[in-house]
C-alpha cells in the first residue's frame, strides 16, 4: 500500500505556500519601500540645495566685492568719472563750504560797509557765488588728478571698512558715541584747487593746510578752520555710519553672516551631491535642480532690479541721479555675476539634456554625427550620407537661417567688437560648411542621374 497524505498534510502544505508567499512579497516590497524613499530624500535635498544656492549667491557677491579691493575698486573707481556723480560731490563740498564759512554773512558785512544801500542784492550775489564756485568744484572733480585721488580714497576706505569691523580704522573714526567717515582729505583736496576762489570771496589769502587719510580728524578741522578764518564744527568733512554703541552688532551681525555664508554653501554642495547619490533617476534630478537653480537666479536678478528703483525714488530728487549712478554700478556687478552662472547652469543643462537617452536627444546626436561625416565626406569627396543630402535640399533655407539667428543675437545682445569678431567667423564658417555639402551632395546625386 502507498502512504496517502492526509486532510492535515494538504493544510501544512498550503500554510507553508502561502507563508512562503507572504515572503517573497514582503522582500519585493523592500526594494519598494528603499526607492519611495530615496525619491522623498532626494526632493528634500533638492529643496535644501535651492534654498542654500538662494542665500549664497548674492552673499559669495556682497563678501567679494566689500573685501576683495580689487573688485571694490572696479565698481566704484568709475564713478568719479560720471557727471551726475560729479554734480552731486561739487554741489555738497560747495554747500559745505559756503555754510561753515557763512558766505552770506560775509557779504551782506562787506555791503554794509561799502554800500549799505545795495544790501538786498546779498542773497542773490551770494547764489550767484555759489554756482560759480560749484561749476569750478565740477570741473576740478572732473579732472585727471582728482580722478587718481578718488581711486586713492577708496582704496584707503575700502582696507579700513573691513578693518573696523576688527576695531581698528582710521578713516572710520569714533566721534564721540558716532562711527563716522571722515572725507576731509577728499574735501581739501577739492579745495585746495579753489584756494584762488576762495581768497577773492573771502578777501583774503588762503593757503590751504596738507590732510592726508592718516591726519587725525580733530587736528585736520582745526587745520581747515585756521586757514579759513573760521571755526568749523567737529563733525565738518564727516558722515555719521552709525552710533557708537551698535559697532559692536555691526561686528556681530558680520560675524554671523560670514559664518552664514560658509554654512550655506557647505550646504548647498553636500545637498547637491547627496540628492544625486539617493536619486534613482540621476539624470531627472539633476536636470530638475539645474532649472531650480536657473528659475532662482533669474528671480534674484529682478528682485534686485525693483530693489534698486526702490532705493533710488526714495532718495531727494537732487540727489537721484547719483544715487542712480552708485547703485546701477553695484547693481552691474551683480547682474554681471548673475549672469556668468545662469551661462554656467545653461550650459550644463543643454548637456544633459543632449547626452540623455531620450529618443529625440538620441536621433539628434546620430543626425549630428551624419552631418559631420557629410561635411568631412565633401572635404574630402567621400561618399555622402542622407543629412548631406538632406542639407542639399534645404540650402538656401540653411543659410538664410544661420544668417537670421546672428542678426537676431546682434539685435538683442550687446558684445564687444572682439565677440562680434568671433560671431562674424563662426556665420561665415557655418555658410560655407552649409555651401561645400550642399555643392557636394547635388553633385553626386547628379553622378548618380547620369
Amino acid at each position: 500500500m502507498s502512504d496517502q497524505g492526509g486532510p492535515e498534510d494538504l493544510d501544512s502544505i498550503r500554510a507553508e505556500v502561502d507563508r512562503l508567499k507572504n515572503e517573497v512579497e514582503k522582500l519585493e516590497a523592500r526594494p519598494q519601500k528603499r526607492a519611495r524613499l530615496r525619491k522623498v530624500f532626494a526632493v528634500v535635498f533638492i529643496v535644501l540645495a535651492v534654498l542654500a544656492f538662494s542665500a549664497a549667491t548674492p552673499g559669495v557677491w556682497a563678501r567679494r566685492t566689500v573685501y576683495d579691493s580689487d573688485r571694490y575698486l572696479a565698481v566704484v573707481g568709475p564713478l568719479a568719472s560720471d557727471p551726475a556723480i560729479q554734480e552731486a560731490l561739487a554741489r555738497q563740498l560747495t554747500q559745505a563750504v559756503f555754510t561753515a564759512v557763512d558766505v552770506q554773512a560775509k557779504v551782506q558785512a562787506a555791503l554794509a560797509q561799502r554800500a549799505p544801500k545795495l544790501g538786498f542784492v546779498a542773497g542773490p550775489l551770494t547764489s550767484s557765488l555759489q554756482g560759480f564756485v560749484q561749476d569750478q568744484a565740477q570741473k576740478v572733480i572732473a579732472s585727471d588728478q582728482f580722478q587718481r585721488f578718488w581711486l586713492s580714497a577708496n582704496e584707503t576706505l575700502q582696507k579700513q571698512v573691513v578693518a573696523v569691523l576688527d576695531g581698528n580704522s582710521a578713516v572710520l573714526t569714533v566721534q564721540g558715541n558716532q562711527v563716522v567717515f571722515n572725507y576731509l582729505p577728499l574735501l581739501n583736496d577739492a579745495l585746495t584747487h579753489l584756494s584762488g576762489t576762495l581768497s577773492a570771496i573771502l578777501n583774503r589769502q588762503i593757503t590751504l593746510p596738507t590732510i592726508t587719510p592718516d591726519t587725525v580728524p580733530s587736528q585736520a578741522v582745526a587745520s581747515l578752520g585756521s586757514a579759513l578764518g573760521v571755526t568749523l564744527p567737529p563733525t565738518f568733512g564727516s558722515v555719521t555710519l552709525f552710533q557708537g554703541d551698535e559697532l559692536t552688532s555691526v561686528q556681530d551681525a558680520v560675524s554671523i553672516f560670514n559664518k552664514t555664508l560658509i554654512l550655506a554653501i557647505v550646504l548647498f554642495i553636500l545637498s547637491v551631491a547627496l540628492a544625486l547619490i539617493l536619486s534613482t533617476n540621476r539624470r531627472r534630478t539633476l536636470l530638475q535642480l539645474l532649472t531650480a537653480l536657473i528659475v532662482v537666479v533669474v528671480l534674484e536678478r529682478r528682485f534686485a532690479i525693483a530693489e534698486a528703483n526702490n532705493v533710488v525714488s526714495m532718495a531727494k530728487p537732487e540727489n537721484q541721479a547719483a544715487v542712480q549712478a552708485i547703485i546701477g554700478a553695484f547693481l552691474s556687478s551683480l547682474l554681471l555675476a548673475t549672469k556668468r552662472i545662469l551661462w554656467v547652469l545653461f550650459l550644463v543643462l543643454v548637456v544633459a539634456v543632449i547626452t540623455a537617452p531620450y529618443p529625440w536627444a538620441v536621433r539628434a546626436r546620430a543626425w549630428v554625427a551624419d552631418v559631420s561625416r557629410a561635411g568631412l565626406g565633401a572635404v574630402r569627396g567621400a561618399e555622402l550620407g542622407p543629412a548631406a543630402v538632406w542639407i542639399g535640399g534645404h540650402r538656401d533655407t540653411l543659410m538664410l537661417a544661420g544668417a537670421v539667428v546672428a542678426a537676431i543675437f546682434l539685435l538683442f545682445a550687446s558684445i564687444s567688437l572682439g565677440w562680434f569678431l568671433v560671431l562674424a567667423v563662426v556665420l561665415v564658417l557655418y555658410e560655407l560648411a552649409v555651401y561645400r555639402v550642399s555643392a557636394a551632395s547635388r553633385m553626386e546625386t547628379a553622378e548618380v542621374g547620369i
